[in-house]
């Protein structure tokens, strides 16, 4: 099939080359030229896990342009993958959308053919139906679902390992204005993905409403989670990854997502639930879960920081070892380690930052206030307190009995994902979120 891709970000590159690897013809679409520039020099532009390597494969079938018109007439269906940042109510701006869908138009109007235009961005619910179908319509003078198709079919993949995700789903979502064009993306769906994936094909409400209550269901797992491992730290003997195991072995629980640690962060998540608040608070409904979820959320930092509280005075220097939302990226935003970093230096500890990807992006956040450490060592000698925070499992590998010859006095070492469980330590008072006391 021939489709074109409009947004080269971490989402759309990926994406569009996974569909190219898998035989598709693709053309690639981005108002930053220097973007593409790269990738039609043979550069990827983007840090993500196996990207370098599946542009390498697809490139004989990827074309990079930033003209949209070109995109529209030399594809059957057009994937639209821009941002769609949260306004100051938590509810998502169209702006971007109905830009592209305006750029889109002309060759829309003038193009002979059904052409399936294909909204993945993430988006408030009947933003379709009372957004886009209208604007198209009015722009084209053609009938959605008759002359052309509307879809919405966004995806749920993890920063890190995109690519894996998307050729690997659970589920496949997609709303569509009519039969054919959800049939259309069922097909080529169907034509690039390595798993047997469910696919539910529903109106175009139905799949947006969809999209950000799954979201919001897999944190409520996660703030779960992490409430019963707080809950584990006050009983002698408990153990969290005991308890989440059994838990999620029931099939009516499912054991992804439900493992105490750190909360969720990212660029998803946490705004996600936001504007599931913002789209019951439309419907005149107060919601009682996601708020919940949120605020059990915060209270991981407020944990972390206490603990630092009581093991080390104020003005002692605290190592934190992990600072991305999650191993795999580089990616801080809503980063709980960040937070709390953040909160130690106000109150006044010395703190020292190591991370395997995310320390380049922190350089003008804490320019002049914490140290930026590229070695793990550098940043745990001489620490009265080292934390273990994102789960790189490069962590689990190191030398500690290094790191501990070369702690500060009485250290103290907090492991957030119970990396180190079961290892003995000579100095290293040893507490993990989620452990009770022996």
């Amino acid at each position: 099939m021939n489709i074109s891709f409009i947004g080269l970000g971490k989402l759309g590159l990926c994406s569009a080359a996974c569909f190219a690897a898998k035989g598709h013809n693709v053309i690639g679409v981005d108002n930053n030229e220097t973007v593409i520039r790269q990738l039609a020099a043979g550069h990827c532009p983007i840090d993500e896990t196996g990207l370098p390597e599946l542009l390498e494969k697809a490139r004989p079938n990827m074309h990079f342009t930033m003209d949209h018109a070109k995109a529209v007439r030399g594809s059957e269906a057009t994937l639209i993958i821009v941002p769609t940042p949260s306004k100051a109510d938590g509810a998502f701006t169209n702006e971007y959308v109905e830009q592209v869908l305006r750029q889109l138009a002309p060759a829309l109007r003038e193009k002979q053919g059904f052409h399936i235009v294909n909204v993945v961005s993430t988006i408030m619910p009947t933003s379709c139906e009372i957004v886009f179908r209208p604007l198209l319509e009015e722009l084209t003078g053609k009938i959605c679902g008759q002359d052309f198709g509307l879809v919405y079919n966004p995806e749920f993949i993890a920063l890190g390992s995109v690519i894996h995700n998307f050729l690997n789903p659970d589920m496949v979502l997609i709303g569509a204005s009519d039969v054919r064009s959800g049939a259309a993306i069922r097909e080529l769906y169907a034509s690039m993905v390595d798993s047997s994936p469910a696919y539910a094909v529903m109106s175009l409400t139905n799949a947006e409403i969809t999209k950000l209550s799954l979201n919001c269901f897999v944190t409520m797992k996660v703030s779960f989670a992490n409430e019963l491992a707080a809950v584990c730290e006050r009983v002698p003997g408990a153990d969290v990854d005991v308890v989440t195991s059994a838990i999620g072995a029931d099939t009516r629980v499912g054991g992804k997502y439900l493992k105490g640690g750190l909360g969720f962060g990212g660029p998803c998540f946490p705004r996600d639930n936001l504007a599931f608040q913002r789209v019951a608070e439309k419907g005149g409904i107060s919601v009682r879960l996601s708020p919940a979820v949120v605020g059990i959320n915060r209270t991981v930092v407020e944990r972390l920081e206490k603990a630092v509280r009581d093991a080390v005075p104020s003005g002692g220097t605290v190592a934190l070892l992990g600072l991305s939302y999650k191993a795999g990226t580089h990616i801080v935003e809503e980063a709980q380690p960040v937070m709390l970093a953040e909160r130690l230096l106000a109150q006044g500890y010395r703190v020292r930052l190591h991370d395997p990807k995310a320390l380049p992006g922190l350089a003008a956040t804490f320019a002049g206030k914490a140290e930026l450490c590229d070695d793990p060592y550098a940043a745990m000698a001489g620490a009265r307190c080292i934390m273990l925070l994102t789960d790189w499992p490069q962590f689990h590998d190191l030398d500690w009995n290094r790191a501990e010859r070369n702690a500060g006095e009485d250290p103290v070492l907090v492991d957030c994902w119970r990396q180190l469980k079961g290892r003995s330590f000579t100095r290293f008072a040893y507490a993990a979120i989620g452990l009770g006391p022996k």
